[in-house]
């Protein structure tokens, strides 16, 4: 029996580093603690803080570890998306038989 042709592998042209390197949407998504479907409404708004994948493995996006490095850092918290038009305050009511001074409205 021959030793298998180990210069023929399909893992010889791999670099050092290899597929552990690459992060998928999934690795990634982990790595956010966040759902699959979040990195994939990030990358169809095009959020400025994620970078555009390097690559597609078998149909999915990939990116190279170098190319995510600080993505904690950058990452902008909240939602993405329009912000909310205004702030709503809460005034608490006065207790019951209090009346609030009236405020004048401005002379012109």
């Amino acid at each position: 029996m021959t030793p298998p042709d180990t210069a023929a592998s399909p893992d010889s042209h791999i670099p050092a580093g290899g597929l552990d390197d690459l992060y998928d949407i999934a690795r990634l998504a982990a790595r956010l603690n966040v759902e699959n479907a979040t990195i994939r409404v990030w990358l169809s708004r095009k959020v400025p803080w994620l970078p555009p994948p390097d690559g597609r493995l078998n149909g999915g996006a990939v990116w190279r570890a170098s190319t995510l490095e600080h993505i904690e850092e950058r990452r902008t918290p909240g939602r993405p998306g329009r912000k909310p038009r205004g702030v709503m305050v809460h005034v608490p009511t006065p207790p019951h038989g209090v009346r609030l001074p009236q405020i004048a409205p401005p002379a012109e």
